[in-house]
C-alpha cells in the first residue's frame, strides 16, 4: 500500500499537538532554569569564620590611647568579640597586659623584631616563656623593606632579614615549649619587593599587609598581595594577613593611601573578613583597634575605636557579625545546602558575593552583599550604590529564614515561614539570611 506522509501528519496533527502540549506543560511545571541551577553548596564552619577576625594593637604605646588599658582597651576587646590581637613588644607591663587578654579567651601574634631587642638568642627566654599563656604565633619582623635603619649583623633588607628569620625559626623548633608555636614569614611593606627577598623556608605561614589603598577590600588580592606572597612560602602554606585596613583622615593629603569616610568603612571592614575568609586566608587583622590620638593624619585615624574609646560605625558592624555568628565548641563536619543564586530580571551581577556558614545546631547563615566601591576617592564622598534584586530559590527545606544587617543591629530585619523562594535587595553592606532547615 501506498504510504501518504501527508496524510498521516494530517490524521494524527491534532492528537500530536495534544501530546506535544501535555509534555511542554508537564516539563514547564516540574522544570525551570532556576530550579536547574540548584547545586549543594558545602558550608564552613561559622565559628571558623569567627575565628578568622584578628585586630592589631598597641598595647605597649602607654602614651596614646592604648594607655588607658583598663578603662577602654580591655572592655572594648571584650565588647567587640573579637578572639586575635597581633602585636610586638618587650617588656613587663606589656606582657602583663597579654597574659590579662588572654583569660578573656584573647590570645597573640607576636611580631618579633631587632629593634624591639628581641634576637634570635633570646627570643624564647625573654620574648616567648613570659607569655606562653597567651601567644599563640610568632611573627617575623616588620617591613624591614622600607625600614634601611632595620639591621640584623650589620646587614640590612633582604640579607639581614633573612638571617634572622632563618635563625628565629630554628630557636623557636628547637626549643620545647615554643616549637608547635607556627611562625609566620616577615611582613613587607612593598610586596614587589617578595622576589628580593625570596623563597624562605623558615616559616610555617605567609605574611602580608595587604592594605586595599582606600579601595574595596577585595582589591588586589588576587593579582598581587596573595601570588607575591606565595612567592616567598609557597603555594601549600596559608597566608595571615596581619595588617589590613583603612584609616578615616579624608583630609590629609599627605597620607601614603587615601582615606575613607567612617560609613564606608562600616561596610567595608565586614566584608574584608568575608572576602579575606573565601580565599582562605588563616586570619586577618584590621589595623587597628583605636585611634592613638587625636588629629586629623592618617597614622591618627585607623582605629576602630575614636581616640576617646568611643565607637566608630565599623566597630558596631564587626561586633554585630560576630555576635550573629559566633558558635564557640567542638569540631564538627558542617553540611551542605542546596540553592541558587539568580537576578530577578536579569543575570546576576558579577559583583554579588557570598560566603555560605552553618552553626553545630544546624543553621545556615548566607551572607550576600556587592563587592563594589563605597566611596569615591577624586569626591572623597560616599557613593550610592543602586541595590541588586536577588533571588535565593531553596532545594534544601528551610522551616524559617531570617534576614539582619549587622552594619545596623543585630536584630532581625524580616523573618519568612516555609520559604522556597526569596527575594531579597543586595546592598554593599553584607546581608546575612539565616535559614532553619526542616
Amino acid at each position: 500500500m501506498k504510504f501518504s506522509l501527508a496524510y498521516s501528519m494530517k490524521r494524527y496533527r491534532y492528537p500530536l499537538l495534544a501530546l506535544l502540549s501535555a509534555l511542554l506543560i508537564a516539563c514547564t511545571a516540574s522544570w525551570s532554569p532556576s530550579q536547574a541551577q540548584l547545586q549543594p553548596e558545602q558550608a564552613r564552619s561559622a565559628d571558623s569564620f569567627v575565628n578568622s577576625i584578628g585586630v592589631a594593637t598597641h598595647l605597649r604605646y602607654v602614651d596614646t590611647a592604648y594607655g588607658n588599658y583598663d578603662t577602654i582597651i580591655r572592655p572594648k576587646l571584650q565588647e567587640l568579640g573579637v578572639r586575635h590581637i597581633r602585636d610586638g613588644g618587650k617588656n613587663s607591663e606589656f606582657y602583663r597586659r597579654l597574659n590579662d587578654l588572654a583569660t578573656l579567651g584573647i590570645k597573640s601574634t607576636l611580631v618579633m623584631d631587632s629593634r624591639d631587642g628581641i634576637t634570635p638568642a633570646n627570643v624564647v627566654a625573654e620574648a616567648i616563656q613570659p607569655v606562653l599563656s597567651s601567644i599563640e604565633a610568632v611573627e617575623g619582623p616588620n617591613e624591614w623593606d622600607v625600614n634601611p635603619q632595620a639591621t640584623y649583623k650589620n646587614q640590612a633588607f633582604p640579607e639581614g632579614l633573612r638571617a634572622y628569620q632563618d635563625e628565629l625559626y630554628a630557636a623557636v623548633k628547637a626549643d620545647p615549649t615554643a616549637a608547635a608555636l607556627p611562625v609566620l614569614m616577615p611582613s613587607l611593606a612593598i610586596p614587589y619587593y617578595a622576589p628580593r627577598l625570596g623563597s624562605l623556608a623558615s616559616a610555617d605561614l605567609g605574611n602580608m599587609h595587604s592594605y586595599a589603598g582606600g579601595n574595596l577590600p577585595s582589591q588586589d588580592l588576587d593579582t598581587k598581595w596573595v601570588p607575591l606572597t606565595q612567592a616567598v612560602t609557597g603555594v601549600a602554606k596559608p597566608i595571615v594577613a596581619t595588617e589590613c585596613g583603612w584609616h578615616n583622615a579624608t583630609s590629609d593629603l599627605k597620607a601614603s593611601q587615601p582615606g575613607i569616610s567612617e560609613l564606608a568603612a562600616a561596610k567595608y571592614v565586614p566584608r574584608l573578613y568575608l572576602e579575606y575568609f573565601n580565599r582562605g586566608i588563616q586570619r586577618s587583622f584590621l589595623y587597628e583597634l583605636i585611634n592613638e590620638r587625636q588629629g586629623t593624619t592618617q597614622e591618627q585615624n585607623f582605629g576602630l575605636l575614636r581616640n576617646n574609646g568611643s565607637a566608630k560605625p565599623a566597630f558596631d558592624s564587626l561586633k554585630n557579625l560576630i555576635a550573629l555568628l559566633k558558635d564557640p565548641g567542638s569540631e564538627f563536619a558542617p553540611q551542605a545546602l542546596s540553592y541558587s543564586l539568580s537576578g530577578s530580571s536579569a543575570p546576576l551581577s558579577p559583583a554579588v558575593h557570598h560566603t555560605l556558614l552553618q552553626k553545630r545546631d544546624g543553621r545556615f547563615y548566607l551572607a550576600l552583599w556587592q563587592e563594589i566601591s563605597s566611596f569615591d576617592l577624586q569626591t572623597k564622598l560616599d557613593v550610592y550604590v543602586p541595590q541588586q534584586t536577588v533571588t535565593v530559590t531553596l532545594g534544601t527545606r528551610v522551616r524559617q529564614a531570617t534576614t539582619y544587617k549587622p552594619l545596623a543591629s543585630v536584630a532581625p530585619v524580616q523573618r519568612y515561614a516555609n520559604p522556597k523562594q526569596l527575594n531579597l535587595t543586595i546592598s554593599d553592606q553584607p546581608l546575612v539570611i539565616e535559614l532553619v532547615p526542616a
